[in-house]
């Protein structure tokens, strides 16, 4: 895949098309972190890469009324293995899936064995976030939340 011009991304994002922006890693690193952005379908993801390319946690967005909620997020451990990029199996993925008035879902799957439970009237207030202006993702990117 031919990377966009800054020009490119910035013009895909004003009509709401697909695009990834990935922070620039640095030289002889892989990137730490990507935010993917298609606001034609309400879609952003915000993905924390470790030092093997491979994600370890992933902020979903989906647009309502013009703000941006955080509606699901999921964390990846793969132990002790050092593999690469995202072909690399986990060994545990947490999983918790939000709603606007206030129902949580937390699924844990470990070794393919998998356990939900849900929990209700949560604050789910700092769930929501502007919609950026391009490049300016200080907010949508924090990690702790």
């Amino acid at each position: 895949m031919i990377p966009l011009t800054p020009e490119q991304a910035r013009n895909r994002h004003s009509s709401g098309e697909l695009y990834t922006a990935v922070a620039s890693p640095r030289e002889g690193t892989a990137p730490e972190l990507r935010v993917e952005m298609r606001l034609e379908t309400g879609y952003a993801s915000v993905v924390f890469m470790d030092e093997y390319g491979r994600d370890t946690l992933d902020y979903t967005f989906t647009l309502i009324s013009g703000a941006l909620f955080l509606e699901t997020v999921r964390s990846y451990s793969y132990g002790h293995s050092q593999e690469r990029g995202g072909y690399a199996d986990t060994d545990r993925t947490e999983t918790y899936e939000f709603t606007t008035n206030g129902v949580v879902q937390r699924t844990v799957e470990v070794d393919g064995q998998e356990s939900t439970e849900s929990r209700h009237d949560i604050d789910v207030s700092t769930n929501w976030e502007p919609v950026p202006d391009f490049g300016a993702y200080s907010s949508l990117i924090r990690r702790e939340r």
